[in-house]
């Protein structure tokens, strides 16, 4: 498992020590503030006031507040910056492409002839390599293989 950084950086943000001008909007559990890294203008960065390295590690309120800061943030930029689309991207550990290891949401302004590209190609799965991870998931166990 990852460990922190000590002190990391968003706590930091999170009690106004760092990144005071960078700031969008807080409330009492989460906090907004332009990427210091932003791959587009108005890349935005949502966190949790609490100290979570991942999803695995947070609440599901403070989960759930994290999302309400997201949906009015991504209506923010709709509203103002007017882009054609938005990215959302959430991390977790460094298999996950995590950086920092304190749970974030990324909201990042698109347009239609932007430099970004997918990170992966997604191909059609078999019915039966669906219905295997459907077992894992739903049943705990994986399913005998087929005779």
């Amino acid at each position: 498992m990852d460990e922190p950084v000590t002190p990391c950086v968003f706590c930091e943000i999170a009690a106004g020590r760092e990144g005071a001008g960078r700031v969008l909007f807080e409330d009492e559990h989460t906090i907004a503030f332009l990427d210091h890294t932003a791959v587009m203008p108005g890349h935005t960065l949502v966190v949790p006031r609490i100290h979570a390295a991942d999803l695995w590690e947070i609440s599901a309120g403070d989960a759930a507040a994290v999302m309400r800061t997201v949906h009015l943030m991504a209506a923010r930029i709709r509203d103002v910056l007017r882009p054609d689309g938005l990215t959302l991207f959430q991390a977790n550990r460094s298999a996950g492409w995590q950086d920092v290891f304190h749970l974030h949401v990324h909201l990042v302004p698109r347009s239609a002839d932007d430099h970004l590209a997918r990170p992966w190609v997604a191909a059609p799965k078999s019915d039966a390599e669906l219905a295997a991870v459907r077992a894992l998931l739903v049943n705990g166990h994986r399913t005998p293989p087929e005779p």
